[in-house]
């Protein structure tokens, strides 16, 4: 058989195919439609909803860091001692010191960061109002003096200006908010003497 006559026979199969449709027989029926009535679907209200997020809350612990520290290196400190004395994990401060290059050598002197949420060793300075009106705090031969933030003040400022080291005058704001804020006409506990 030539592919012209197979050509051929395919067509005429497919023309008699098409005339007599799907069901075997000349006639054939077209699709009914219902049409959709009114009744047939319901129109609701529009529903809103309002979603309350409850708002998120911090504790703070006395003595908390609410910025990260800078801890001078001394004989005997290493990471281990350092985590277990400001309360964190040994993870957390390699994290926090990743690019520090003195945390690898922890030589004399040097500095190690010590991350926000630490917990500020002996924190918290105790300070009661004597009854004639001066301010003494824990320890023997401590005292207290208070300092009004003003312009230009900042932690390095304010612990030069009295002579203390910025990590007594951080142990002795552990509790203050001020501290953390640096708020001009805030008030901070400046200790003096042995705290």
């Amino acid at each position: 058989m030539s592919p012209k006559v197979v050509f051929a026979a395919a067509a005429l199969l497919t023309v008699g195919i098409s005339a007599t449709g799907c069901s075997g027989g000349v006639s054939s029926s077209a699709a009914t439609v219902s049409p959709i009535e009114p009744t047939s679907y319901v129109v609701k209200e529009l529903v809103t909803t309002t979603t309350t997020i409850a708002p998120t809350t911090t504790t703070t612990l006395p003595g908390q860091l609410g910025e990260p520290y800078m801890h001078t290196i001394v004989k005997n400190d290493n990471p281990s001692y350092l985590a277990d004395v400001y309360s964190i994990t040994l993870e957390t401060l390699n994290d926090a010191n990743r690019t520090n290059p003195d945390y690898g050598a922890f030589p004399i002197g040097g500095t190690v960061i010590i991350p926000a949420g630490a917990i500020m060793p002996n924190a918290g300075v105790v300070v009661s109002t004597n009854s004639d009106g001066t301010q003494s705090a824990t320890g023997t031969n401590c005292s207290v003096v208070e300092h009004t933030i003003v312009a230009g003040d900042n932690p390095t400022v304010v612990a030069n200006q009295y002579s203390v080291t910025l990590e007594d005058l951080a142990r002795a704001n552990a509790t203050n908010a001020t501290y953390l804020s640096f708020l001009l006409g805030g008030t901070l506990i400046i200790p003096v003497g042995d705290c």
